[in-house]
């Protein structure tokens, strides 16, 4: 039997729907909940032997496909904010700070990192002379405000996710940008594989949005959405290459999810609403 809470710790709405043992979904909000959360530890095994072993490579000789990625979120950044050296970065889960590095090597001097892992924070300073603070986000002490605020694949793993986007409005610049990537239900391994979607869900995820409840959360917090983009492009989880529908379905599939963002993992892109 599911503990249901009595209310949304987003949004306050008290009618849920359940998805599996510990997992419920909002209907007000649409956001799922895990009611068994549990932290993980970030120790270098996790940068090192766990991340090798789901990918073939530690996280540290994945530096390229990493930095091109964060060359490329860059790039949709600036489209909402002009380039000048001057502006300022905090990268929240920083890890080794490759997405700093890329935007350091883009011409931004004012660049921050907070990021829990020993490991990481110290291979950040040690190879890129970049600042890192070893410490969780709920504990850092901030004493400016930022015009970027990054926050890739950290939001669904924080106790409080509501309380984090509070703590990073108060710390940003107006009109300043967050950026955003998280894990999407509006997906589909959620709609087509959903057992394996439950069975593989991490448990350090204390929520799981889509391009709709992170809409609502980011208003509810005073940010304005500006686009979302898919992360992954996985039209065989649908309909597997093997099947002879497979290539007259891909390019519907294609189009489809890059007007709706229907993917697993997605990037948002949000500003500061000004008073």
């Amino acid at each position: 039997m599911n503990n249901f809470p009595e209310s949304c710790p987003i949004c306050k709405g008290q009618a849920f729907k359940s998805i599996s043992k510990n997992l419920l979904l909002c209907k007000k909000c649409k956001t799922i909940l895990n009611t068994s959360w549990e932290p993980l530890s970030y120790s270098k095994d996790y940068f090192i032997e766990e991340y090798a072993s789901q990918y073939g490579k530690t996280y540290i000789e994945d530096f390229e496909n990493i930095y091109a990625l964060s060359y490329s979120r860059l790039d949709k950044i600036f489209k909402h904010i002009s380039f000048e050296p001057e502006l300022s970065i905090l990268d929240i889960g920083s890890a080794a700070g490759f997405f700093l590095k890329a935007a350091q090597d883009r011409g931004i001097k004012n660049l921050t990192g907070i990021e829990i892992s020993d490991f990481a924070s110290s291979w950040c300073r040690d190879n890129f002379n970049i600042e890192v603070l070893t410490t969780p986000f709920d504990n850092a002490h901030l004493k400016k405000k930022y015009n970027i605020i990054t926050a890739w694949f950290f939001l669904e793993h924080t106790p409080d996710p509501l309380s984090c986007l509070n703590k990073i409005h108060l710390h940003m610049e107006d009109s300043g940008i967050l950026a955003l990537a998280i894990p999407s239900w509006f997906g589909p391994l959620f709609y087509f594989q959903k057992n394996h979607w439950i069975k593989t869900r991490p448990k350090d995820h204390k929520i799981d949005l889509s391009p709709g409840s992170v809409k609502k959360m980011l208003n509810y917090t005073g940010f304005e959405t500006l686009s979302i983009y898919k992360c992954g492009y996985h039209p065989e989880r649908v309909i597997k290459k093997e099947n002879l529908f497979y290539n007259f379905f891909e390019p519907f599939y294609r189009a489809f999810t890059s007007i709706t963002s229907f993917s697993d993992t997605i990037e948002v892109y949000a500003r500061k609403k000004t008073k």
